[in-house]
Formats: C-alpha cells, structure tokens, sequence
C-alpha cells in the first residue's frame, strides 16, 4: 500500500515537471515573438507606435473575428430593419415579374407595326401573282414587303386582332421591329401545323427570305440581374447608416416622445482644484449618475466646466452683486446661517432693461458657486405640442432636487410666466408651463437647498403668482450704471486692451449717459476696432470719440447734398444748439455736426454733467424750447413758407413729453396734480371693451326714458377685467388745449432767445457749412467771440 502511494507521487511529480517545462517553452517563444516583433516594430516605426497605444490605452489589435462579430451584433440589434428590407426586397420582385407576364394591351387593328392584316390564302396570291418582294419570318409570323401600294379596303379582315398582332407592354424585352411605310407592308400567321410549301413557292417567285429567331421574351428572372447590383448598393448604404445612427432610427415611438419631455437644460460644474483630467472625468461620473437616474437614453444636461466668467467680471453693479454673492455664500457656508433660524431664500429675480448684466451676473453666479449650476432659457420650455413643456419642467427640477443643493437659472421668464387670462389668444401650452412652474417653485413637494434665479426685462407682464414670496422672495433691479460704475466697466472692458496716455477713462464715463454694460461693451469693442483698421498699436481719445459718435449718432452716410439743403440743415441745428446754449436749465453741447449719421441729415449732442433721476418744470420747458428751436431758426432765416420736414422727429419727441407733463407729473397749470394717462391696453387685446361715452347711442328704457346705449349684452361680458374710463370727453379736451398751450410756450422762449442772438446765428450756421462738425470746445470758443 505504501508502495503503491510512493508510485502515485512520483506519477504526479513526473507530470507537475513536464506542465512547467511546457510552460517555460510557452513563455521562451513568447519572448522570441516579441523580440522579433520588436524588431519588425523596429522597421515599422508607424505600426510599433499604433501598437504600444494600443497596449497601453488597455486595447487589442481586432481581427477579422472581431470585426465579423461587431456586423453580426449589428445584425442582430437591427433585426427588425433587415426583416423589413428583405420583404420590401422580394415584394419589388414579385411586381416586376408580374409586370413582365401580363397579357399585351390590344391598341386596335393592324400587325405589330401597323402593317395591314391579310389571310394566309390572300398572302399566297399575292406570292403567286408576283407582288411581293421580300419576306420576313420571325415563328409563325409572315410579314411581306409589296413592290406596288396595296390599297386597304383589298385587305381582308381590317379589323381582325390577335395576340400575335397586339404590342406588348413597356416593360418587354421583345425588340421592336424597325418603322417601315405601311401602305406596302402586309402581315399574316402560318397554320399552327405550318406549311411545307410556302419555301418553294417564294423561291420559285424569287422572293428575298429573311428568318428571325421567334419572340420569346428574356424572362423576368434574367432581367432581374440588372437590379441586384442596384439593390446591393441600396442595402449597403442602408446597414451603413443604421450602423452611424448605432440602432437610434429604430426606437420604438414611445421612447422618441418620451425624449421630447426631456429638459434641454445646461449644467456647469466649477473644475475642481488641482483638477485636470481627473476633475473632469470626476464631473463626467457625477453628470452620468443624474442622467441614468432621469432614464433618458438622450443626454438631456450639457456639461460645461466652467462659464469662463467670475465676479470680478462683474462691475458698475455692486449693490445686486452682493445681494447674489450672499445667496452663493449660503450654499457654501449653510451653518453660519441656519444658527440664527435664518431660512435660505427660495429664488430671486433679477429685473431690468436690456443689457444691464442679468444673464452676465448668472454666468458670475456659475462660475464662483461650488455647486451645480442648471441654466436653461424659458423659450426651451415651450413646444408646438401641449404639455411637453410641463413635463421639461418637472424633468429639471428632478435633476437639480438629486443635485442639491445647486441653483436654477431660467433667462427671459417672460417667454411662459405672463399673465394667465381668458382671451382668444390665450395659449394652453404655456398656461400648464406655468401652472407646473408654479408648482415645482412653492408645492407640496419640497425643494430644499435649490435656489431659483430668473431674469426678465418685463417684470409688468408677470403673472402676479410667480412674484409673491416663497416662489421668487427677492426682486433684485438691475437699473442702468451711474458714472462711477460705467468708469468700472470701462476699466473692465479694457483690461486687456493697449490704452494710450490721452484716454481719460472718467471723461468717457461722463460722455456716457444712459449707456448700459452692453452698450459700453460694444464702445470699447468699436474703438478696437476703429484702431486696428488704422494700424495703431494702442486705443487713442480719438478711437473712442469716433466710436462713440458711432454708437450714439450712428454711422455715417455718404449723402451729396447740395449747398441749399446744407444750408438750411445748418440753420436747423444751430438753432437747437443756440437755445440750449443760452438756457441754463438745458443739457449743455457735446457736439454740432451736418454730417449725415444713421437715419439723421444732421444731429446735435447734449452731454449732461451729472446723472439726472429727478426733473423740475423749468428743465421740462428748456428741453421743449430746444426741441423747437430747429424749426424756429428755419421760420426766422427762410420764412415761414420754406420751412422743411426736418423737424418731425423733434415734434414727436416734444409733444410726447407736453403730454407726459400734463397727464402724469401734473405740471399743467390749469388741471393741476392729476393722473389722467390712459392705462396701456397690451394687456387687454382681444377682449371685449367698454364703449366710450362719444360712441354711446341713445335708447328708450321700459318707461320711455332715453338712457346711453352704451353697456355690453351680460353674455359677452369678458372674464376678464377691462380697462375703465380714466377720463370723460371734457377732460380729454383740457388735456389736449394745455399740451399745445405748453408747446405754444416753448416755441415762444425758443423764438425770444433766437431774435436775440440772430447774429449768432448766422455766424454758427455759416461755421458749419465750413467745418460740418463743431466740437464742445469750438462751439464755445466761436460763440464768445
């Protein structure tokens, strides 16, 4: 027994020695093959690189295996495709043979190619009596050719038809005979047993014979040949584009639409420090994790690392910037604020005219918060189907609840947060947008640490439940920079821009009045351009008074005027500029030019000193009396029969403010302090008004008493609200008599002024029929002489 189990041993040891020794011949050969792979590598340095990427990016070198098994799978996952094209296939198979074995269509009497029918007999007397010359036999068929016309009603049988003498369809293969001259010609049949006789008989009359091979047609089968190349091609481009599209044309209907309500919403996620490419691939992970928990096969979040924009970007608006800085910091630092009982706002608004930095402020917000950042415009919201938008909303506030606590930004809210109302232009689509936005901003479901910023530029137009607080609790305005803020943008725009010594950057902001952050923006942007198009090294006072006028006035317009039209262009504007000169109420000359600039044959600059928020009645009147002054100089130099059309600009804009003086900041002397402007009807388009008291007709009641007729039948009374009557007939009336009286005023201080100084006048019209253009210093300089 013993012995036995020694043997045993040895038979295992045996077999563990020979396993190792195969081993390390394996691994020898392996060492062999890579040195001599080396060596051919060596030689080829193209393929050794494209190997050690491929082995170090963890891959292998495919084989034709592997390519074979990829089209296998693609087959496989577009199994239903290819079922489809395959029947598609054969059905285009089976119409064509079928197209192919029809019957010919009967087109009426005559052979093949028109000839006349004859009966086999006649054709033999005609043989017989030597009027036939050639023959042609094609089977059964006999046509002849005759040396003299035949007349037709000799022929027998005109009307006789048979299949034999029917042409076939279009798709044929039968080859047609060649057009001959059918008065000659003569067609008839053989006996289906033929006839024995009829070879000697045209050789003994000396009849020319030709013999064609019968008509039997290639066959369907045989002309399919011709199509398969086409239709391997077809199937070849198909696979191809189903494989592009990786199975995506053929999900099912359910999933397309399913992806419609997905949010096409953009994350931006601040890299993290001592990032690279494992930051990146950390967002990447964490940007996956909110996709799959959405279910949506389509990437509905854009992932940007960062906006590229910090706080620092950010000037001319400290006071709203600390207000959204406070709102980063207590998503950073939540405990500083919840020990004092201190609740994190749930959203703030940020409302204010174009180009004053709302959205730049949120790109601020994106780029300095540490947490994510959901940006999305509310037009995305809004498709063409009813609903999709409702379910885009719930889909991003799922994403931001699983990324909390983050912060929402929703540009222009206006697009779906306006007024809900019961007009015909009502849409339904954007009404259940904001009935879902409503809920997701203050419901039932909680969305704590997700903070919602939105901004708009038409705060007045906003349905009055997204403002009330627990859905948006800070309205933050965004109002235009005073001068000390527009210098801090200047200096922000020109950070990177070569300034020469000259720039005053505080002069600038002064020249600046009413401008916003984009509006500057675009100044320094023109005068870099204006600088590059001279070849300068460095942006010049010159550059930017070219771009200001430029962005201000406009461009300049290469007009011909003739010397006339200059001249009372000329007088216009002196006239402007001399009564502004001489009213100390009014915004002092910048510049005077005659020089046509955008839609304007000539323009005159006022540049106040300071910013203005409140004005008195006397600055009202000064800027009326300068509005009319253009056309005043015109009456006094030319007449009052020459005057031109120059002024309709100024009377638009000096009649609108009579008018705003009178009905809103009761400045009207006769009617006092009251507010009589008409409400704004935007809002209330398409529905039903109340009649106007000049428009009512009279009627009797029951007892005979004429009433107004005035009122709306009660069924179609609008749901909602209409604008009453903010005024009668006789108060409309007293406005407009003291909006010309008031306009009468100004344009009498504005002819006092200029009667005075008419010497002046001339003296500055003839100044810039010479130079066209009069700065503030020349236009000083010139008058105190």
């Amino acid at each position: 027994m013993a012995g036995r189990k020694k043997g045993n041993g040895d038979l295992a040891t045996g077999y563990i020695t020979r396993y190792d020794e195969k081993v390390a011949d394996r691994r020898r050969a392996n060492r062999l093959f890579d040195l001599w792979l080396g060596e051919v590598n060596s030689m080829d340095d193209k393929a050794g690189r494209r190997k050690r990427l491929l082995i170090e990016s963890g891959r292998r070198l495919k084989t034709a295996r592997d390519y074979g098994r990829r089209a296998w799978k693609q087959v496989h996952t577009l199994s239903s495709g290819v079922w489809t094209f395959l029947l598609l296939s054969v059905l285009l198979v089976l119409l064509y043979a079928l197209f192919t074995q029809l019957p010919p269509l009967p087109v009426g009497k005559g052979g093949p190619n028109g000839e006349a029918v004859v009966a086999y007999s006649d054709f033999t007397n005609m043989v017989t009596q030597g009027k036939i010359d050639e023959v042609a036999i094609r089977g059964n068929e006999i046509s002849a050719h005759l040396k003299e016309p035949l007349k037709l009603q000799d022929a027998s049988s005109p009307d006789e038809t048979s299949p034999s003498t029917m042409p076939r369809y279009a798709f044929s293969t039968n080859p047609a005979q060649p057009q001959r001259n059918v008065a000659t010609e003569v067609f008839t049949r053989m006996p289906p047993s033929g006839d024995d006789q009829l070879q000697p008989l045209l050789n003994r009359h000396q009849v020319s014979v030709r013999v064609y091979p019968a008509n039997q047609g290639a066959g369907w089968f045989s002309s399919l040949w011709h199509f398969i190349p086409v239709m391997l091609a077809l199937a070849g481009i198909w696979f191809f584009l189903a494989m592009r599209n990786n199975g995506k044309s053929m999900r099912s209907i359910d999933e397309r639409i399913s992806e419609i309500g997905k949010s096409r919403v953009r994350r931006f996620q601040r890299e993290k420090e001592g990032g690279g490419t494992a930051a990146r691939k950390g967002n990447e992970k964490l940007t996956e994790g909110v996709e799959s928990g959405v279910g949506a096969k389509a990437k509905s979040i854009q992932v940007v690392e960062h906006t590229g924009v910090t706080f620092a970007d950010v000037a001319g608006i400290d006071e709203v910037r600390h207000e959204v800085e406070e709102i980063v910091q207590f998503l950073r630092h939540p405990e500083a604020y919840k020990r004092l009982g201190a609740r994190i706002p749930r959203g703030a608004l940020l409302v204010g005219p174009p180009g004053t930095g709302k959205t730049l402020l949120a790109k601020a917000v994106a780029g300095e918060a540490g947490v994510p950042f959901f940006s999305m415009s509310a037009s995305e919201f809004v498709e063409m189907y009813v609903g999709v938008g409702a379910s885009r909303v719930r889909d991003l506030f799922n994403q931001a609840r699983r990324s909390a606590p983050c912060i929402i930004f929703i540009d222009e809210l206006d697009a779906v947060g306006r007024k809900r109302s019961m007009r015909i232009t009502n849409n339904d689509e954007r009404d259940q947008t904001l009935n879902q936005l409503l809920v997701e901003l203050d419901g039932f479901d909680g969305r704590e640490s997700v903070i919602v910023l939105a901004a708009t530029n038409r705060v007045d137009i906003l349905d009055k439940a997204l403002l009330r607080p627990g859905r948006f609790d800070r309205h933050i305005t965004v109002a235009a920079p005073t001068r000390s803020g527009r210098e801090a943008i200047l200096r922000v725009h020109t950070r990177k821009t070569p300034l020469h010594d000259n720039v005053d950057l505080d002069k600038l902001a002064r020249l600046t009045v009413g401008m916003t952050g984009a509006d500057l923006a675009n100044l320094v942007n023109e005068a870099a351009l204006i600088a590059a198009r001279r070849d300068l090294d460095c942006l010049d006072e010159q550059c930017f008074a070219e771009a200001l006028a430029r962005v201000q006035l406009g461009a300049l317009r290469p007009l011909l005027l003739d010397e006339k039209e200059r001249k009372i262009i000329a007088v216009h504007e002196s006239g402007h500029a001399l009564v502004a000169h001489y009213l100390p109420e009014a915004d002092p000359v910048n510049c005077v030019t005659i020089l046509p600039r955008g839609q304007s044959l000539g323009v005159t600059q006022f540049v106040p000193d300071d910013d203005r928020y409140n004005y008195s009645r006397q600055m009202l009147m000064a800027r009326i009396a300068v509005g009319l002054g253009g056309r005043v100089a015109e009456e006094l130099t030319f007449g009052s029969e020459q005057v031109t059309t120059g002024a309709e600009n100024d009377f638009q804009v000096v009649t609108d403010l009579a008018r705003r003086m009178v009905t809103r900041w009761g400045m009207s002397r006769e009617l006092g302090p009251v507010f009589a402007e008409q409400q704004a009807e935007e809002a209330y388009a398409m529905a039903f008004k109340r009649f106007e008291p000049e428009s009512r007709t009279l009627a009797l009641d029951q007892q005979g008493r004429p009433v107004l007729n005035g009122g709306l039948p009660r069924a179609y009374q609008s749901a909602e609200p209409t604008p009453a009557p903010v005024s009668g007939v006789a108060l409309k009336s007293a406005i407009d008599a003291e909006v010309l009286r008031i306009l009468d005023d100004g344009r009498a201080l504005a002819r006092t002024i200029l009667s005075e100084h008419a010497a002046q006048l001339e003296k500055l019209s003839d100044a810039l029929l010479e130079h066209e253009m009069l700065s503030r210093e020349q236009f000083l300089t010139l008058l105190q002489d």
